[in-house]
């Protein structure tokens, strides 16, 4: 996107210049980088907002542009099909930037759709220029464009439009690159979910979703049963092999609304929203199932790892925390009772009260 404001700059030196030339090698130079900036802008767009490649496409239509502008030439300067055939090709690119947003891979922010609008209205304003030169009886004299009253509606425009553009780019630019950074401070290194801080925060958010909607929410956490044993018999390496294994099968288990997290050491979490406790259960049992079946590479084939569950369903009044504590209560149950099983906390108001075995 920087590309397009460099460009726009180069235009500007062009357009001033114009007046005092005003052959048609300038003309068409002016009408091409300014062309050019919309290009390289809108490929800023797809790179950032993802889609397929629109290099040959918009390639196309600026050489067809040119081509356009170079043959209306014997125009009056004023005609309305020559005023027209000029800034069709800039409505294009601007609806194009504009389509690019809307049809984005991703979920859009206020901030984008405030980009996506503001590349409309540009549109918008390019397509009005050739009305507003009739409108105020612009004669079509290069040398007497910067005086008029049509030259100072449309530079003025012009400008306010893409300073308005520039100023959305930046704040999304910026909002991505706090987000990248938050998002790199929420992530732990080893296991590539989100840490202990970046998951707990995480949780509460979709606690207060789940509760609006009034939906439930569960909580799953999880731990490698002796994972002490691996690193004295394997080594560091294989056991960090085992916690990359496990957590990379705990972001593959999970759907796109539910988040892993590892809490620390080789105990992991998940949250569940909109699962209750039986849910959430079946969830834990197919894991544990699942992961005890699994063979690691770099281990012996005959070396099969497991995992304790401890699951809990929000209780009313709770928050995180004490939804944390006693899905490590179940947890601890979950290990004192043998490995290898899932134990639930069930809340008063959840059925029977107390800790219940699921399997073992």
């Amino acid at each position: 996107m920087t590309g397009a404001y460099v460009l726009g700059g180069l235009y500007s030196v062009v357009e001033f210049m114009l007046p005092m030339f005003g052959t048609i090698f300038f003309v068409l130079l002016d009408f091409t980088i300014i062309l050019a900036a919309l290009a390289v802008f809108n490929g800023g767009l797809t790179a950032k907002y993802g889609g397929p490649s629109l290099t040959l496409p918009m390639a196309v239509i600026i050489i067809v542009a040119v081509a356009a502008v170079y043959l209306v030439q014997d125009y009056s300067e004023n005609a309305f099909t020559r005023m027209i055939v000029y800034q069709i090709p800039y409505v294009i690119m601007q609806l194009i930037g504009a389509g690019i947003i809307w049809t984005a891979r991703r979920m859009l922010t206020r901030f984008d759709f405030a980009l996506m609008i503001l590349l409309m209205l540009s549109a918008t304003q390019f397509f009005t220029k050739p009305f507003l030169a009739h409108m105020f009886n612009w004669a079509g004299d290069p040398g007497s464009y910067g005086g008029s009253v049509y030259s100072m509606i449309s530079q003025s425009l012009g400008t306010v439009f893409a300073v308005a553009i520039a100023l959305a780019a930046l704040l999304i630019l910026g909002r991505d690159i706090l987000s990248d950074a938050t998002k790199k401070s929420e992530t732990d290194a080893l296991s590539g979910l989100l840490n202990r801080g970046g998951f707990k925060r995480y949780a509460e958010d979709a606690l207060k979703e789940t509760s609006r909607r009034g939906m439930p929410i569960s909580l799953i956490i999880a731990d490698l049963d002796h994972f002490k044993d691996v690193n004295d018999s394997f080594g560091h390496a294989s056991g960090d092999r085992v916690i990359e294994v496990f957590a990379g099968f705990l972001h593959a288990s999970a759907a796109e609304h539910q988040v892993a997290g590892r809490l620390g050491g080789e105990e992991f979490a998940i949250i569940l929203p909109g699962a209750n406790l039986a849910a959430a259960r079946l969830f834990a049992e197919g894991a544990r199932n699942a992961f005890s079946n699994l063979q690691i590479d770099g281990l012996p084939e005959d070396r099969r790892f497991t995992a304790s569950f401890g699951v809990a369903q929000l209780a009313p009044g709770e928050g995180i925390s004490e939804l944390l504590r006693r899905a490590d209560e179940a947890l601890y149950e979950a290990k004192k009772g043998g490995r290898d099983c899932v134990r639930l906390s069930v809340a008063p108001g959840q059925g029977k009260q107390g800790l219940t075995v699921a399997s073992s």
